[in-house]
């Protein structure tokens, strides 16, 4: 069994670190290729002290949607056999090599998400004051649970569409019966949020024209407004995948459509 994670990179200095050590917990022979889109801080150089490929890609100093988009359904396409997460810098799954070993004995091939908006207190824009790797509180957050995590060669396309919230998975397509848990570090600390949403509004500002990426703004009330709501909305919860438990609505529901002549048999087996 084998991972290898592709993580997306602009100025990510602070997160990268972190991004690669949640999973190499958890998955110690992972390997990594950091897609960097022209970062000017230290986001090359760690990543490759840390021991990742790097592998940088061109949008003229902007944020191109469109280009990540067709980025995420593509580049994972070198990978011939073994398990492949897609993932932005601040999602992290929460996956062992443990669970993905038991998920490919049972044939899946995509596994279930369910995503957390993750909330940290830290004061510095650096997050250097909190641990990022305990943050146990936050908003669950649906339209973070993505499907990051698949399997090649049975996976052969993911469609995803913008932002990856959704995708169109072809193949040999079998969904896990255990839910994963997606942390997205989306809340650690207000003076980085405040830094990364007028960096991110300002190469984004014409697609903002499109629709897209309308949640950044440089207007620094406004995220701290954001951020006040994201703490007062932050309850604990769990890293543990949450497995499919067994239904007995759902095994009515089975009964009733049943056969009459299995009905029959089940009820002489009963007496």
């Amino acid at each position: 069994m084998s991972l290898h994670v592709y993580l997306l990179c602009h100025n990510e200095e602070v997160l990268l670190p972190h991004a690669i050590e949640h999973y190499r917990r958890r998955v110690p022979h992972a390997t990594f290729t950091i897609l960097d889109n022209e970062s000017d801080d230290r986001s090359v150089a760690i990543a490759k002290e840390l021991g990742c490929s790097v592998a940088t890609f061109r949008t003229g100093g902007k944020i191109d949607d469109v280009m990540l988009r067709d980025l995420k359904n593509d580049v994972w396409r070198e990978i011939t056999e073994g398990w492949v997460i897609v993932a932005d810098m601040d999602e992290w799954l929460c996956v062992t090599a443990k669970d993905l070993d038991r998920e490919q004995r049972s044939g899946t091939t995509i596994l279930k998400t369910f995503g957390w908006n993750v909330f940290g207190d830290s004061k510095s824009p650096t997050l250097d004051d909190i641990d990022l790797h305990t943050l146990s509180t936050g908003n669950p957050h649906p339209p973070e649970s993505k499907a990051i995590c698949f399997r090649r060669p049975q996976i052969t396309e993911m469609n995803y569409e913008f932002g990856g919230h959704a995708c169109a998975p072809k193949g040999t397509v079998r969904w896990s019966a255990t839910t994963y848990q997606l942390k997205h570090i989306a809340w650690p600390g207000e003076a980085f949020m405040v830094q990364k949403h007028q960096s991110r509004y300002a190469r984004g500002k014409e697609q903002q024209a499109l629709g897209l990426g309308t949640h950044y703004t440089d207007d620094t009330a406004k995220v701290v407004a954001q951020f006040a709501g994201a703490r007062g909305a932050a309850r604990p919860f769990s890293e543990s995948p949450v497995r499919a438990q067994f239904s007995l609505k759902a095994y009515a529901r089975r009964l009733r459509r049943a056969p009459s002549g299995i009905l029959r048999r089940l009820r002489r087996l009963l007496g």
